[in-house]
């Protein structure tokens, strides 16, 4: 039986080694998370790519699927097809959506094929790049990954095998105590014992093996466990990012279908016609460019979102954070690109459906959009005198629920009740802690910092808050973008003026709040009040039809003051409702006073403070939740409501356009400092480019100076020999005291090799080879010779002690000089090299700093860029 902790054992000692944890992780986890597995397997492959593309010189700060393709057309390194297949295969199935355009069919696979597929994929990469490590995977097969169950079955027969191992091996020792006589039998036992020994040895061994392996097995199980929740929630997020780039191109498909079949039916209509004339022609002519920049449009927009969705899952995939922040940066642009493409596109496929209208009808009549004069006017006067009229308190309230609306989520009560004390005494001690952090900043700061979250919120293109008319734009789109968002809600009741509709949707909803508390104690005030105000309301031509609505139950022409006044005492929440449908927002002032006068029967007590309290019951009441576009669409018409509350409560109905110079002044500030910044950091930019320049020619220069040091360390290497040869060949040399030693051992050396050459020349080379007289004198010449090594040392060492060898010697200390000196400089150089690294690294800091500062001012003042005239 043969054991092996993983089916990548292989990878060890190779440069695939630092996957091996990560793949033996998603072995164990296959059978019990198996989307975990293909999430690991993904995210090998993408570090692994991205090590090739690197290793080849090819562009590889891409996302995955542009990186194979980078590859693929890449002559430095050829893959064969079906290592990219597998590739392929290996991406689509990270999870259930992925590259929900290039998925084609046959392409699911279980996880346990994609754990094959990257061991085949490593195997043909060790094979054709590491073949002297690899030569082994020749006889390398994959196994399907075991889980703990099994193994557990498989621990308890091998320990049956080893307690019968053992047991046979009890049964031949006695065997052999019985047969002590018979030798031979004897050695034939032993032979078994060693060999059943040796097979119980090895199931030990594979059952601590199997052992460990459980054991690391239930530790990475229990890991992802814990943490498996967040793994499924990444995988939503990035499945509802990209189910949102598909909706938009399902979407415009459908348009483009649409708009295809219509032109169809123009053309056929125009093939009809017995005569055309020019403007026909160029009608025609003018559809078919409008309808090819619809198609490229959406082409476009195919493209970048397979890009963006390319992006998304390389950012949640890999490994390489750096990668990550670069992609992260490049969907920017790329959201950039498709807003801009969807506006192309629908701009198009709009003035197309017009044109289309205009061409069936056979006229020329061009319905140019009339933007310029429209956008001249305001078309939603409250909201545009609202939001310069609001301040003080309102305005912060307004301004804390627009930007602390995830805190508030968090913190209030979700119960059924929406106007609970519990609940309303938690968001206004919200409310109020946060009114103490923002008193020391100025109303214009905070409607100017509004003013870009509400742009934010309706998803609009920034409009330069300085030039008046897109400023008016902008209040206009916002108001529309609120009541388009509210459309989509059940219980909204359209309206012609989308004010009216807004300010009495929230009305309704504070109404409903009040309904589920149902300890209403109607006073005849209340009753009085709702009933003068149905009487003055059914009377108006305007809610003709709204009247017949309540004919079933209540005939509103005939009913008597009596009748209706017991309808209200018994059904006032009904009747209240009644009230509000026949309103419009000119009683919005009405409406809210008889809600609090309702709120007060109900709490026993009146609020001070009526209409900041309102405001309050209003956000309350609207039960603002959700996450990300459901947000988004759920907060702007609150809080388009809180503001428009102003106007509609006020008896002062003119604009305060103080309030709107204000903005510009805070604006031209910002502005300024964000110039500032701006100038600081290329300064800073300048002076890192100096310093890396100076440490540049630091480093050439450090290059010459280590020359320098390694000659002048040669100079004086070589001269201890010159010094040397000087001494020896110097008659000055009799002068040292160990001159007398050292030639008489010179004379013994040259004696001996004396008697040697003679016995060569009288016996000859061989006979004198065998002589011990001979071996006598070469041992005497090799002693002299070693004598004579030290002997010459020792007069070397005299030398430079005595006075008349003083000018030799001293040129060791004009070298010793030149090398400390050159030693001293390379030091030094080396010194300024890590002072400039230094300042490099700070000022990198200080431009990362001021990059963070005018990122967050580009962040909360979207327009901050633009020129001011």
């Amino acid at each position: 039986m043969e054991y092996n902790e993983s089916n990548f054992f292989y990878l060890r000692n190779t440069s695939l080694e630092k996957y091996y944890d990560a793949l033996v992780k998603a072995e164990y986890v296959c059978e019990y998370f198996p989307i975990i597995t293909r999430i690991i397997v993904r995210k090998v492959l993408e570090s692994f790519i991205k090590d090739i593309a690197e290793k080849y010189s090819i562009e590889s700060n891409v996302a995955a699927w542009q990186l194979i393709n980078n590859i693929k057309v890449s002559e430095r390194y050829e893959i064969p097809d079906e290592i990219y297949r597998a590739f392929e295969i290996i991406l689509v199935n990270a999870y259930d959506h992925s590259s929900y355009n290039r998925k084609p069919k046959g392409m699911a696979k279980h996880p346990i094929e994609i754990l094959e597929m990257i061991h085949n994929i490593f195997c043909w990469y060790l094979k054709s790049a590491e073949i002297q490590e690899m030569a082994l995977t020749d006889e390398v097969s994959f196994r399907a990954p075991s889980t703990i169950e099994y193994m557990k079955k498989e621990i308890i027969k091998i320990d049956e095998d080893v307690v019968l191992k053992g047991k046979q091996i009890n049964v031949l020792r006695q065997a052999i105590l019985e047969q002590s006589s018979e030798l031979k039998n004897i050695s034939e036992m032993n032979n078994k014992i060693i060999a059943i020994k040796e097979e119980k040895a090895c199931l030990e061994k594979i059952y601590i093996g199997l052992n460990r392996k459980i054991e690391a097995q239930r530790k990475q199980v229990l890991d992802v466990e814990k943490d498996y929740n967040t793994y499924i929630k990444k995988i939503e997020n990035l499945r509802e990012k990209c189910n949102e780039s598909q909706e938009l191109i399902f979407a415009q498909e459908s348009q483009l279908v649409k708009a295809e079949i219509q032109k169809q039916e123009v053309s056929n209509l125009i093939k009809k016609l017995e005569e055309k004339d020019d403007s026909i022609n160029r009608l025609e002519q003018y559809l078919e460019e409008e309808l090819e920049i619809a198609r490229k449009a959406y082409e476009n927009l195919v493209d970048l979102t397979k890009k963006y969705e390319d992006n998304l899952e390389t950012i949640e995939f890999s490994y390489d954070k750096n990668l990550q922040k670069i992609l992260e940066n490049e969907q920017k642009n790329i959201m950039i690109k498709i807003n801009y493409e969807d506006k192309i596109f629908n701009d198009n496929i709009t003035t197309y459906s017009q044109n289309i209208i205009e061409a069936k009808r056979k006229t020329l009549i061009f319905k140019e959009i009339l933007n310029e004069k429209i956008r001249k006017e305001i078309k939603y006067e409250q909201f545009y005198r609202a939001f310069l009229n609001i301040e003080g308190k309102e305005l912060r309230i307004v301004y804390i629920i627009a930007t602390s609306i995830n805190l508030i989520s968090s913190t209030l009560n979700k119960s059924k009740e929406l106007l609970t004390k519990s609940t309303k005494d938690k968001f206004l001690e919200l409310v109020n802690r946060r009114l103490e952090e923002l008193k020391n900043i100025s109303d214009a700061e905070i409607r100017l910092v509004l003013y870009y979250k509400l742009i934010k919120l309706a998803s609009i293109p920034s409009r330069n808050v300085f030039n008046r008319r897109q400023f008016v734009q902008a209040l206009d789109t916002i108001v529309e973008k609120g009541y388009e968002f509210l459309i989509n809600e059940a219980d909204f009741k359209g309206k012609i003026n989308k004010i009216d509709g807004i300010s009495l949707y929230y009305i309704e909803k504070v109404l409903e709040a009040l309904k589920s508390k149902s300890n209403l104690q109607v006073d005849e005030e209340l009753v009085n009040r709702i009933y003068e105000n149905i009487v003055e309301l059914k009377s108006r031509d305007e809610n003709i039809d709204k009247r017949q609505i309540h004919y079933e139950k209540y005939n509103l022409d005939n009913i008597t003051e009596a009748l209706l006044k017991d309808a209200i005492r018994a059904h006032p929440f009904e009747l209240l409702s009644i009230m509000i449908n026949l309103g419009s927002s000119y009683e919005y002032s009405e409406f809210q006073e008889i809600l609090l006068y309702v709120e007060g029967l109900v709490e026993k007590k009146l609020e001070v403070n009526a209409n900041e309290y309102f405001m309050s019951l209003m956000f309350l009441a609207s039960r603002v939740s959700g996450t990300n576009d459901a947000l988004q669409e759920n907060l702007l018409p609150i809080l388009l409501m809180e503001i428009i509350n102003v106007d509609l409560i006020a008896t002062n109905k003119a604009t305060n356009l103080e309030n709107y110079k204000e903005m510009i002044n805070i604006w031209k500030q910002k502005q300024h400092r964000y110039n500032d910044i701006s100038m600081e950091k290329e300064d800073k930019e300048n002076e890192i480019k100096l310093l890396i320049k100076e440490k540049q020619e630091l480093e050439i220069n450090q290059v010459q100076l280590m020359k320098n040091y390694d000659m002048s360390v040669e100079k004086y290497n070589n001269y201890k020999e010159e010094f040397k040869n000087i001494i020896m060949n110097s008659e000055k040399r009799i002068l040292l005291p160990s001159f007398m030693i050292y030639d008489e051992l010179r004379s013994k050396k040259e004696a001996a090799e004396k008697h040697i050459n003679e016995s060569k020349d009288k016996f000859g080379t061989f006979k004198s080879m065998i002589s011990p007289g001979i071996w006598k004198e070469k041992a005497s010449k090799f002693l002299n010779e070693t004598n004579m090594v030290d002997a010459e040392k020792a007069l070397i060492e005299e030398a430079k002690q005595k006075p008349y060898f003083m000018k030799e010697y001293s040129v060791f200390q004009d070298l010793e000089n030149q090398i400390n000196h050159a030693k001293e400089l390379v030091n030094k150089n080396q010194e300024n090299i890590q002072n400039k690294n230094l300042l490099v690294e700070n000022i990198t800091k200080k431009i990362n700093e001021l990059d963070k500062q005018l990122n967050t001012i580009k962040e909360l003042y979207l327009d901050i860029e633009a020129i001011y005239y």
